[in-house]
């Protein structure tokens, strides 16, 4: 008995890829071929799109993963699109993927260098980061890094005092909420990725997010922060940033510095899933917002959500100001090197945001 296939060859794309210093800072052109064996005579029987796989979700996938993650190896990069188109649809049964590399740097003249990795469904375990034990943070506090300024921050405020609990993403954070439309963002580059944000994730994806704190201890916030998303269903925390020391951006003046951290995670939630998660985390630290830009126990801001474009009532990504707060980009650049936002080094965007000589790295 045969099987049926549906091939993808020839997906051009570009990503930071490689081992050598100069991979690391210049994209360079991949070309991509994925075969996805099933069974497709219901497909060929019915005509109709909903009983086989579409090759053009196949390609939005290969593309969020290729510009969305980092990979030293064109074998890890393989092997990730394989697991993630095999447990992108139950029907497929198995896959292969060909990752080329055409500008490889080796001395010798060649036309191509390729790698290939072929997996079956039993072959293809949930997911690696999921199953991977979680990263434990010690939550240990030695003191107050930064003097109170004032002492009407020491306690948050209840709701009894007329202080209301609000959720961080929704509203104005620490850095200023702008929606895309009004930023511009309308052209066919941006609005061709726009994703549905109560859409669950088919397969785990990388997040970003920004927490920050400036209210109580904030050292043990954050760390509890952390041990909360590790903890969360459906999520998984891969890198954790060292903790720097910020100067409040707008805002009243005498505040405390902030201590801010950045974590990426792996997630199957869906945006606004979460965002609730988000909020969830961000009351259970007491979060209250008595002014703009006012002193606070906890933000966790989501930053990025794979490489998707969204904008709805309660959240835009990536988040529109992120870009311009070295608060953010600084942490971010410490914990992965080469990230991008919006196809720019996080790291050089760091170094033009206005508040860069205000973030001071605390760990190493």
């Amino acid at each position: 008995m045969g099987y049926d296939v549906i091939r993808l060859n020839g997906l051009q794309l570009s990503a930071l890829i490689g081992v050598l210093d100069q991979e690391k800072t210049a994209a360079q052109p991949l070309v991509i071929d994925a075969e996805l064996r099933l069974d497709l005579t219901s497909a060929g029987q019915s005509d109709d799109l909903d009983d086989t796989v579409s090759y053009a979700a196949v390609a939005d996938l290969i593309e969020d993963i290729v510009t969305d993650r980092r990979f030293a190896l064109i074998e890890a990069l393989a092997e990730t699109l394989t697991t993630a188109i095999i447990r992108s649809d139950a029907r497929i049964e198995a896959a292969a993927v060909t990752v080329h590399k055409p500008q490889a740097p080796l001395t010798q003249a060649f036309d191509d260098v390729s790698v290939t990795i072929h997996r079956t469904r039993s072959e293809t375990s949930e997911s690696p980061a999921l199953e991977s034990p979680r990263q434990t943070v010690s939550g240990i506090y030695e003191g107050e890094l930064v003097e109170d300024q004032t002492s009407s921050v020491d306690s948050p405020l209840t709701d009894d005092e007329g202080v209301t609990l609000t959720t961080p993403t929704a509203h104005l954070g620490h850095y200023d909420r702008t929606s895309l439309a009004e930023l511009g963002h309308d052209d066919a580059s941006v609005t061709d990725h726009y994703r549905d944000p109560d859409l669950p994730a088919a397969f785990p994806v990388r997040s970003v997010l920004a927490l920050g704190s400036n209210l109580g201890d904030s050292w043990a916030t954050l760390a509890s922060a952390v041990r909360a998303l590790e903890e969360a269903e459906d999520v998984v925390v891969v890198k954790v940033s060292p903790t720097a020391r910020t100067k409040p951006v707008g805002g009243p003046a005498h505040q405390r510095d902030f201590l801010n951290r950045v974590v990426e995670i792996e997630t199957r939630l869906s945006p606004h899933g979460l965002l609730d998660l988000a909020q969830r985390i961000e009351a259970d630290h007491n979060r209250v917002r008595e002014q703009r830009h006012g002193p606070r126990t906890l933000d966790v801001d989501i930053v990025t959500f794979a490489s998707a474009t969204i904008d709805s009532s309660r959240l835009q990504v990536p988040h529109p100001s992120a870009a311009g707060r070295a608060f953010v980009l600084l942490p971010w650049s410490w914990m992965d090197p080469v990230a991008l936002l919006s196809g720019r080094p996080v790291r050089e965007l760091a170094q033009e945001a206005e508040d860069y000589d205000d973030v001071v790295r605390l760990e190493t």
